[in-house]
């Protein structure tokens, strides 16, 4: 049986990105041209099931802004109104795009139309922010993007924070003894650029990109490789347990999420020489800041 020693490490590289093709918007609450903060990103784990976190997981299909319960909540775009109890989503038929307001007392009616700045409704007792959501064509999008919303201006830089080895049988490796069929996890996380309020000023962000590779003696052995791609849209419900490891969990009230990605699975070190290797993982948000 060969063994491999690999260690971890960080490092910055250039990506490429893909943008989308809508105008920008503003925030949909006042100031509406000043950054608000957030409390989670867009494709960030989300469970439904009360305290099973394995059970009925999904992946974030938008932005939560704090606010205040009882916040005045407003259009980003003209367009019609569709209302429910506790949402209200505004389309351009035109474009074949919608926005979405969940967490909100609507104060406008289905059919209406609305201009950009109108009033939608308050936030709800409880909830504290709104859930803020842009599809197109039924597909939803990053807010987060470049040319979304707008002001958005990101300094901060993800973290890797750890990067472990995962046997076959589910057993951790040592870095130093890797054998065998392995999976690669880690620890990765952004810092919201506008730190929310309490109790959610330990709130924690996806990044956007996760990427991995393999070195020998400096000299690539597999180049860089994508592992999850947040930077546009939302990601297929079937592959949240390829993505998202076991032990992964949401922001909650004074406890930041936990999100365990995978970086690879399967990786075949028997088709290795024995000897050390260096596994770089990069993490970007969308405004090209590494980590």
């Amino acid at each position: 049986m060969r063994r491999v020693g690999l260690g971890a490490a960080i490092v910055a590289i250039g990506a490429l990105w893909l943008t989308g093709t809508a105008g920008a918007y503003s925030w949909p609450l006042k100031p509406f041209d000043k950054m608000h903060a957030l409390r989670a990103a867009f494709d960030d784990p989300r469970f439904h099931l009360g305290t099973n976190e394995s059970a009925l997981s999904a992946f974030h299909f938008g932005v939560d802004i704090a606010a205040k319960d009882g916040t005045r909540v407003y259009a980003v775009t003209p367009g019609f109104v569709r209302k429910y109890g506790d949402h209200v989503t505004v389309r351009r038929p035109a474009t074949g795009r919608a926005y979405g307001y969940w967490h909100i007392k609507p104060a406008v009616h289905t059919g209406q139309h609305v201009r950009v700045h109108q009033f939608l409704g308050t936030i709800m007792k409880g909830w504290g922010h709104v859930h803020f959501a842009e599809s197109l064509n039924g597909s939803y999008r990053n807010p987060l993007r470049k040319g979304a919303l707008t002001p958005f201006r990101d300094h901060t830089q993800p973290t890797v924070a750890s990067i472990s080895f995962v046997g076959s049988g589910g057993e951790t490796l040592s870095p130093g003894d890797v054998h065998g069929l392995v999976d690669v996890e880690a620890s990765i996380y952004d810092t919201p650029p506008v730190a929310p309020p309490s109790p959610w000023n330990v709130a924690r962000l996806t990044p956007a990109l996760v990427m991995w590779e393999l070195l020998r003696n400096g000299a690539p052995l597999i180049n860089w490789t994508l592992s999850a791609d947040f930077t546009y849209s939302l990601m297929p419900g079937g592959s949240y347990p390829y993505i998202y490891a076991p032990g992964t969990y949401q922001n909650k009230a004074h406890r930041p999420g936990n999100y365990l990605f995978w970086v690879t699975h399967g990786l075949d070190t028997t088709a290795l020489p024995n000897g050390s290797y260096t596994l770089n993982v990069l993490a970007e948000d969308t405004r090209w800041n590494e980590g």
